[in-house]
């Protein structure tokens, strides 16, 4: 086992980490350093990705903000409030301790804002942290290992080039693999009553910011059949509108135009600007790509909010959705439409950048990884509950008679009295059905008795 861990595994065994203001301080550390070498940080996120300034910009400053978030969660007074609540003669219920070591195998995608991210979350739930990072002639690597190395306690940080073994970390350690990206598309619904431009402006920004790479970057887009033409013409608009990335200039050389082009089920409306802009005749869930690079902004015609519920559940496992649509009718379909995470009216730009939210917890559009994730619950109990005693009680218990009341009088205390249902409110969708039909009724039969009237009046 290499020195560097070793001295990771003493360090998690001793708690270094588990201080408070310990944390504080290297949260602090880090972000100095890190604004102390701005200008470095954004060249090298250029130079790496080939991602234009104001996107190299964007993931630096979500960096500092999340830094600044997960410090802001390190309450002193709370933490000693929990320490202490034991000796208070208070429970600890929230109490909870860090795993250990957090062993990170970093993505590819944003890889500056997804390892300080996971960085700053494990410290700041208290772990100590090695990072794999392979030998790379990129500038990232090299630049995040400095950071890391002069900023942090060098026995809470490891860097190996190769991938560790459990024996090596240790017993008390979790993996986060960044590039083990959850199945599943990630759709986007335009309904006749939604802002057609707004919409088209987010979901091109949304597809092809960042080299087209987020994981959460829309794979299909369904909208309403009566504003598909306005729809198209708004789309194309804001992808010749939007600065084009040196990533996305590079991989267009020698392509040619395919405005129109008839292709396999598919029609391309347009390939000029940020990218490929494509109509599909016919939904294959099987035929939409597994990786988000270079894929085309595919757009599906729906007739009805139902039909666009029917399609997004027939891909299944959507990772997310992202709703345009008047809040009446985005309530009903974000209701029905089975995501991991869904958006009305908006797509954060702060979702695009970094890798997919771990599945077990709810997607923060702040903190990518909370640091629930990075620690255990370890409860602390002093007093005992009213429940407890009752039972306690009964056990104890040696007549027969006694137990008898003792559990009439526990029983009675249980009964509630039924629930009133509220009465309905309100005129919804089927309601206004029911109430067109009615109407539409009511005329035709007043039509009817008001001429039957007249005839009869004429011939008396």
């Amino acid at each position: 086992m290499a020195a560097s861990l070793r001295a990771i595994r003493e360090a998690a065994l001793d708690g270094r980490m588990h201080n408070i203001l310990t944390r504080r301080t290297q949260l602090e550390t880090l972000q100095q350093t890190l604004l102390d070498k701005a200008d470095a940080i954004q060249d090298a996120i250029c130079a790496d990705t080939g991602h234009a300034a104001p996107e190299a910009a964007v993931e630096y400053l979500l960096t500092l903000n999340t830094l600044k978030e997960y410090h802001q969660t390190l309450n002193v007074d709370r933490a000693l409030q929990d320490e202490y609540a034991i000796a208070r003669g208070k429970d600890a219920t929230s109490r909870r301790d860090p795993v250990g070591i957090v062993y990170i195998v970093p993505t590819s995608y944003t890889v500056f804002y997804s390892v300080l991210v996971a960085v700053a979350g494990a410290l700041t739930a208290g772990n100590c942290i090695v990072i794999e990072l392979p030998n790379s002639l990129q500038a990232l690597p090299v630049l995040i290992k400095k950071l890391l190395a002069s900023s942090l306690d060098r026995s809470t940080i490891a860097f190996v080039p190769t991938p560790a073994t459990d024996e090596d970390l240790g017993p008390q350690h979790m993996r986060l693999h960044q590039d083990d990206h959850l199945p599943g598309k990630v759709v986007a619904v335009v309904d006749r009553t939604a802002n057609v431009n707004n919409a088209a402006e987010a979901l091109v920004s949304a597809r092809f910011n960042f080299g087209g790479r987020s994981p959460y970057a829309p794979d299909l887009v369904f909208v309403n059949e009566y504003i598909k033409e306005s729809f198209l013409m708004a789309l194309v608009q804001a992808s010749v509108s939007f600065p084009r990335s040196a990533s996305a200039i590079h991989e267009d050389k020698g392509r040619p135009e395919k405005d129109q082009e008839e292709r396999g089920g598919l029609r391309v409306v347009s390939s000029l600007g940020r990218g490929e802009i494509v109509e599909a005749d016919r939904l294959d869930p099987k035929a939409l790509p597994d990786t988000p690079t270079g894929s085309p902004l595919l757009v599906h015609t729906v007739r009805s909010l139902d039909h666009a519920i029917d399609l997004s559940n027939l891909i299944g496992n959507l990772r997310g959705a992202y709703v345009f649509a008047h809040e009446k009718s985005a309530k009903y379909l974000t209701q029905f439409i089975n995501a991991d995470v869904l958006f009305v009216n908006h797509i954060p730009v702060e979702v695009l950048v970094g890798p997919s939210a771990p599945k077990q917890v709810a997607l923060d559009r702040s903190m990518r990884y909370p640091t629930t994730i990075f620690s255990v619950p370890r409860p602390h109990y002093i007093t005992p509950t009213q429940l407890s005693q009752s039972v306690t009680d009964i056990l104890r218990t040696k007549s027969t008679s006694a137990l008898r009341r003792t559990l009439a009088l526990q029983s009675s205390e249980l009964v509630v009295s039924p629930t009133q249902r509220p009465l309905g409110g309100g005129v919804g969708f089927f309601e206004q059905g029911i109430l067109t039909g009615l109407g539409l009724f009511s005329i035709s039969m007043l039509a009817g008795v008001s001429a039957l009237g007249y005839w009869t009046w004429n011939m008396v």
